[in-house]
Order: C-alpha cells, then structure tokens, then sequence
C-alpha cells in the first residue's frame, strides 16, 4: 500500500533526464500553475546551485501528475518561493521504477 502523500498512489516518481541523470521524488508537496512540487528521495538530499551554493530540497514537475513515460520539465525550487526565483533545470522522461 502507498505511503500517505506519495505521488500518484505509486512509492516514488523517477525523471530520467536527457544527460542520464535519474532524480528521485519522494513525496507530493503541492500543486499550482500546471506544476507539482515535489520532495527530493531521501537518497538524493538535494541540488545545489552555484555561484551561492544554495541548497535546494524541492524540485517543481511540469507536468503534476505525468503518466509513465510522459516527457516533463522540472526547474529545482524552494517550497512557497515565486515561479521567477525557481532554477530552470532540464527535460527528462516520467517513471515510477524506484532507485
């Protein structure tokens, strides 16, 4: 059984990145303006943007509930902050087949 909050009733979304990257989401934290925000897996801590080196937990998903296989955007953010202050990221492909 999924956990409470899990995103779309499976354990865990997983974007396969162009670059071959893989980034591992946890948890759905909110959704608004075509975008889900989602929690970095706890096996992936977060991203860091340079030059401040800001670390960032969250990552917004366009599209917020994507189907397997689905192609998405995602731009790395903090949870409440504006659209504009989110880091543009890359496009990958949506899964649901864990770590």
């Amino acid at each position: 059984m999924p956990r409470e909050g899990a995103i779309s009733g499976q354990e865990m979304l997983v974007i396969h990145l162009k670059s071959g990257r893989v980034i591992n989401l946890e948890r759905s934290v909110s959704t608004g303006n075509g975008y889900g925000i989602s929690e970095y897996h706890r096996s992936q801590s977060s991203s860091m943007w340079v030059p401040d080196y800001t670390p960032y937990r969250h990552l917004a998903v366009k599209l917020p509930d994507p189907a397997i296989g689905q192609k998405v955007t995602v731009a790395i953010c903090k949870v409440g902050a504006p659209e504009e202050e989110w880091k543009p990221f890359r496009s990958g492909t949506a899964r649901f087949d864990g770590i």
